[in-house]
């Protein structure tokens, strides 16, 4: 393992400590989810607001599922504040916005990690088109149905549904969806409005993970 792996990705760095335990028990509990309802393997892990933990929620059900012999991609699905990259020391000059645009084929964009099973797609640098248009383009969906079909599975770290209807139009795109949820932030209310307008795209929720992390 290399001496500068980001301490973001705790199911690496401490993989004996107790928030890795909870993410192994997040991975079972999706792996019944999986068996139980049918659901495939594209998964989009979305939060309300920013800093809600999203994004290490995504990391880190990565590597798990990565450690527990899965083949799995993690694509950084953020265009405005992506962060994937930081926790696993890649470039981020190149990649999903870049193959929406045409600028890049599939197998140029994704970065093998040094986790044996873990490959991502960092989001790159958007130019040009709205970050909207290109996660609308119909590439992305191509996109996933061929990916769905080389990973065991496929993580999508999005933006807060807040900020963007990016989040919205993904969900509608994905198998399941996971809502990153940290404690006193978000209304009940503001839950009830999403869960209603990811069922009127027809998004189907697997749950919710309650988090303590800011990123």
């Amino acid at each position: 393992m290399p001496s500068s792996v980001n301490t973001a990705l705790i199911t690496l760095t401490n993989p004996k400590a107790q928030a890795s335990e909870d993410y192994k028990s997040i991975r079972t509990k999706l792996e019944y989810s999986f068996r139980t309802n049918e659901a495939k393997n594209i998964i989009l892990i979305s939060s309300i607001k920013p800093r809600e933990g999203k994004s290490q929620l995504t990391a880190n059900l990565a590597v798990s599922f990565a450690q527990a012999g899965k083949q799995v991609l993690l694509i950084d699905a953020n265009l405005r504040e992506p962060v994937q990259h930081h926790y696993f020391h890649i470039s981020n000059e190149e990649g999903l916005s870049n193959l929406l645009t045409g600028q890049l084929p599939l197998k140029n964009a994704i970065v093998r990690t040094h986790i044996e099973g873990l490959s991502v797609l960092p989001a790159g640098e958007v130019t040009g088109l709205h970050p909207t248009e290109l996660l609308a383009s119909e590439t992305l969906g191509l996109t996933l149905r061929q990916l769905a079909g080389e990973y065991d599975l496929v993580f999508i770290d999005s933006p807060a549904a807040e900020w963007t209807t990016d989040s919205l139009m993904l969900a509608a795109q994905c198998d399941g969806v996971v809502l990153a949820v940290r404690h006193k932030t978000v209304k009940l209310d503001e839950v009830r409005k999403w869960k209603k307008n990811h069922e009127q795209v027809n998004a189907r929720l697997i749950g919710f993970v309650f988090m303590e992390s800011e990123t």
